[in-house]
């Protein structure tokens, strides 16, 4: 999935996906809002139908690093739920 950075200061970090699904940033956004040092993680887009989501991070600390957290804690989950599905 190709991404493209809109906004990386210290605080805040604004991604878009090149999609149109929301799936991804909405999974992330909850994640990101598990941790103590994200002040904001939301996703939006400019049109329903034909708009890129994008995803902004705002934390007291740096969002890039909350970010790449976040997706290593869905990783983890994903792999553990992966584990519990019965092999044929």
């Amino acid at each position: 999935m190709k991404i493209n950075l809109i906004r990386n200061e210290s605080k805040e970090l604004a991604i878009e996906f090149e999609t149109t699904e929301f799936t991804i940033p909405d999974l992330l956004a909850d994640e990101l809002l598990e941790d103590p040092n994200v002040e904001f993680a939301g996703a939006s887009k400019d049109h329903p139908e034909t708009g890129k989501p994008v995803l902004v991070i705002r934390g007291k600390k740096d969002p890039r690093a909350s970010l790449l957290a976040a997706i290593g804690r869905i990783d983890d989950n994903l792999a553990k739920l992966k584990s519990q599905i019965p092999k044929k």
